[in-house]
């Protein structure tokens, strides 16, 4: 009995993860750049089944398996999904999309990042940097200006007043890429030659992407959560009462 105990008690402990995630996917739905995460659950003390089938005529005894059982689950990994938040128009000069596959390259003292959150704004040097601090970097790790009424095409590059280029935006894929904080993350990057046409990389000029959650799913993915973690909680009453009556009834049997 006690091993229900146990399996449902490492439900319980699984259903908490999955709230924390949601809760923080929740709270993280106005963050531009923002991508949501998943926990990834794998059985845990897995135990063989087997058949034992007698043969005393043959002098002989039969095993064969027959299944698996997994005694509980534990979280493996917490994975995060990379598809493309929406893309909203603000019309501000210095905010930056990425309209495909990329992330930008931010640098925060000596701390270089990567993100897909372009909500740039432009300092007193004109550099720009981010709510958080970090600088926008071009491909040799420079900050990069944006001059007065300059724009940024959809390659990357900018331009001063007078159509000179002055700079040029780069934009990297990851290898193997770690979520650090919000919207901030780390991985092996290599440069994507925007000007491929086949490349389906653009940066767009006055637009932010939003985050990719989608609150009526982990809406749906919390109350799951919740219901499953009540439904546990109540089989534990059960076996409690269960080896309580054990204890109490038949342990006191002549």
């Amino acid at each position: 009995m006690y091993r229900g105990v146990y399996t449902a008690a490492m439900g319980m402990l699984a259903d908490i993860t999955r709230m924390d995630v949601v809760a923080n996917n929740l709270a993280n739905v106005e963050t531009n750049g923002y991508k949501a995460d998943t926990p990834a659950f794998k059985s845990y003390f897995t135990r063989e089944i087997y058949r034992i089938k007698p043969e005393p005529e043959n002098r002989k005894v039969e095993f064969a398996k027959i299944g698996d059982v997994e005694q509980a689950i534990i979280v493996d990994e917490i994975r995060t999904h990379y598809s493309q938040g929406i893309l909203e128009q603000t019309n501000v000069p210095t905010h930056l999309a990425i309209s495909g596959d990329g992330f930008f390259a931010v640098r925060k003292g000596d701390q270089v990042f990567y993100t897909r959150n372009g909500e740039f704004i432009a300092d007193n040097n004109r550099r720009l940097v981010n709510t958080q601090g970090y600088y926008l970097l071009d491909s040799n790790g420079q900050e990069i200006t944006l001059p007065e009424n300059g724009y940024i095409d959809e390659s990357g590059n900018v331009y001063d007043a007078n159509r000179n280029l002055v700079s040029s935006i780069p934009i990297y894929v990851l290898r193997e890429p770690r979520k650090i904080g919000e919207a901030l993350f780390t991985g092996q990057a290599q440069i994507v030659d925007i000007n491929n046409p086949n490349s389906g990389v653009r940066i767009l000029q006055g637009y932010v992407e939003k985050s990719n959650v989608n609150v009526v799913r982990e809406m749906v993915k919390m109350i799951e959560a919740q219901r499953h973690y009540d439904a546990s909680s109540k089989a534990i009453v059960v076996h409690d009462e269960l080896l309580n009556k054990v204890i109490n009834n038949v342990g006191a049997l002549r």
